[in-house]
């Protein structure tokens, strides 16, 4: 993965979990593990949900924004790039590019003699290509959270532990699921009771048997539609960070 071109994919085909939880019968029931009871979630329709955040899913395509995306490494940050974002009329997602620091041009000329900065510039395609198989693997580690299979996620939600959403949560249903695809891993999905709609979701799992987390938040427009304001996949075994951020929502012309 280029996580310059598909920053989006990074998290969060999460509309698709959705549309395979629309297939998990029946209505699920859910009381909250501890708090007063008029706090606590009663039910959750599946179809409903999923009816929602499509619907939700379709008025965003009437938007343009922006989205800002930051690579770190060992703290320090490495690349950042910005699109315009927009849905052509056929549905499809196109990302314009707007800025990206520091420019593709722009690093040093290697320094020392000729056969010295060809050894450099191969030691550096070499780490850089790792970096990007390394980046390609988390991708598809999180896609695969995102991406179960209909059977795997309904057994998944049958096992889930559901209970009210606590601190700025609050209104929301928390739904833990854990073991899915690796001993110890958890998805963990926030939906609010009120709009049907995700306010957040969390991922922990393990690359390279090393530790890998993400998290996306959610906010409402003025309009009403909800959207992914930030998202963040951490590596800490690498130092690696990626955060990416939709901002400036704009009805299209």
């Amino acid at each position: 993965m280029s996580v310059t071109t598909n920053g989006t994919r990074i998290i969060f085909a999460i509309g698709l979990i959705v549309s395979l939880m629309a297939g998990a019968r029946p209505i699920v029931s859910i009381r909250a593990a501890s708090g007063p009871a008029d706090a606590a979630p009663q039910k959750l329709d599946p179809a409903k949900v999923a009816a929602a955040i499509k619907a939700n899913a379709q008025a965003l395509k009437a938007f343009v924004w922006q989205q800002r995306m930051q690579l770190q490494l060992k703290g320090e940050t490495k690349k950042t790039t910005l699109h315009q974002m927009n849905y052509d009329l056929n549905g499809n997602l196109q990302k314009t590019l707007l800025s990206e620091q520091p420019a593709p041009d722009s690093s040093p000329p290697p320094s020392g003699g000729r056969l010295r900065g060809r050894v450099k510039q191969k030691v550096v395609a070499k780490k850089t290509g790792e970096f990007k198989d390394m980046m390609e693997g988390i991708s598809s580690l999180v896609k695969s959270y995102t991406e179960l299979a209909p059977q795997q996620l309904q057994s998944a939600l049958n096992q889930a532990a559901f209970s009210a959403g606590q601190g700025d949560m609050t209104g929301s249903v928390q739904i833990q699921m854990a073991n899915l695809l690796q001993q110890g891993d958890s998805l963990i999905i926030w939906i609010d009771q009120g709009t049907l709609l995700f306010r957040k979701i969390a991922i922990v799992s393990s690359y390279d048997q090393k530790p890998v987390t993400a998290t996306a938040n959610y906010a409402m427009l003025p309009s009403g539609q909800v959207y992914m304001a930030q998202a963040i996949v951490n590596y800490p075994a690498k130092q690696v960070v990626v955060e990416i951020d939709n901002l400036n929502y704009q009805k299209a012309q």
